[in-house]
């Protein structure tokens, strides 16, 4: 079961559509109010030591320009701010930040160029953009995979996104090229047919959508159009016989394990990245039909909802507003209300954290998938009850 500590009861606050939609500009005037074209955001108390101005999609500028921009695009914000002036100084600046890092070479999506380059190409659309982005999602081709964050399935999702914004052939030519190595390194195990992530030194079997199988299977399931008939049975029969001999049944329902594993003790975590949200959100429109699968998923909404809102905040990657997406994609999957209901309850509460943390620190905390941008994306959502997860099924 997930630790009481990491979870926080649900506020009493009945779902509000002016609040949220409060919020959501609160969030995004107090983002324009601490920006700076030098050194973009200063970083949160809570962001590892991490210093201020950070570039990187995942906790960085990259990931607050695309949120703000997003968010005027679909007009859930009446403040608007143009961003293309200082991409080349965004761009320098991940160059320098991603040198440093292990996988330096590996075209990243969510701390690399990779998605610093997609963040230009959607503000500011050149050809010499493009052809960066398709040099660094190229590079993963012979590199070790490793996962969503550092290697080939983001690459391979990049190149959705290009194909969603330029049409290019070569999008979908390097996407089937990379599909056919990704299939060809799954393995059959004795947890079912997985990965093995070779990260940070450790060579693991992880299952989260951040870091492992469900990660692996995002671009497959975006690109779905894109692949061969044995491709889509081999991947349909893949889904729900792994997650059926992963799961972990409690009396509040299923979970999984961050890794393959068994053994006596309960999952402890329960967050996008780890656990069964992030597992509902990854998996509930997929484009086949498995009763199994769904059963599973709708048991895994069910643990989401007993655990509660997460202690971490109200960010996507660890806290409330993450969490809440497993709700709506449930939601769409079954039109039964009651997960909208979940979905906006779970929103209040984040609304709350939210406003709580920016009054005792004075400021937001100003990152995508860890910060206040990452929920405004996901009270948008609630709002209109339609999810998209950013920068994963819309960019």
């Amino acid at each position: 079961m997930p630790e009481n500590s990491r979870h926080v009861p649900l506020r009493p606050l009945p779902w509000n559509a002016i609040e949220a939609s409060a919020a959501i500009e609160e969030i995004v005037t107090d983002a324009l109010d601490h920006f700076d074209s030098e050194r973009f955001w200063p970083a949160h108390p809570l962001e590892d030591g991490l210093p201020d101005g950070t570039a990187s999609f995942y906790v960085g500028a990259t990931g607050m320009i695309w949120a703000l921009e997003y968010l005027a695009r679909l007009g859930a914000t009446r403040t608007l701010f143009d961003f293309r002036p200082v991409l080349p100084r965004l761009i320098e600046n991940n160059k320098v930040e991603f040198a440093r890092r292990d996988y330096s070479a590996h075209g990243s999506l969510l701390f690399g160029g990779l998605g610093t380059t997609l963040v230009a190409m959607r503000l500011r659309p050149e050809p010499a953009t493009a052809d960066a982005i398709y040099a660094r999602a190229d590079a993963n081709t012979t590199l070790p995979i490793r996962e969503l964050m550092w290697g080939m399935p983001g690459s391979m999702l990049a190149c959705v996104h290009m194909d969603g914004m330029t049409g290019e052939q070569r999008w979908r030519e390097l996407f089937q090229i990379q599909t056919a190595r990704l299939l060809n390194e799954l393995e059959e195990t004795d947890f079912g047919p997985l990965w093995t992530q070779d990260l940070y030194g450790d060579h693991r079997r992880w299952l989260g959508p951040v870091h492992g199988f469900a990660g692996y299977m995002i671009p497959l399931l975006q690109g779905w159009n894109w692949l061969a008939e044995d491709q889509r049975r081999r991947i349909a029969d893949t889904i729900p016989e792994t997650l059926a001999r992963n799961a972990c049944a409690t009396e509040r329902g299923v979970t999984w394990r961050p890794i393959a594993i068994s053994g006596p003790k309960p999952p402890h975590l329960c967050q996008h990245c780890h656990g069964a949200p992030g597992m509902v959100t990854t998996f509930a429109d997929v484009p086949f039909e498995s009763s199994q699968l769904g059963d599973l998923l709708l048991k895994a909404g069910e643990f989401t909802w007993n655990a509660g809102p997460l202690g971490k905040g109200s960010n996507l990657c660890h806290g409330t507003g993450g969490n809440g997406y497993a709700f709506l994609k449930l939601y769409r999957r079954t039109k039964d209300t009651v997960w909208l209901d979940r979905a906006r309850a779970f929103a209040m509460t984040a609304i709350a954290q939210c406003r709580e943390a920016r009054s005792e620190l004075g400021r937001g905390r100003y990152s995508l998938w860890t910060g206040d941008a990452g929920l405004a994306t996901y009270l948008r959502d609630c709002l209109t009850a339609e999810p998209r997860f950013p920068t994963i099924e819309i960019f």
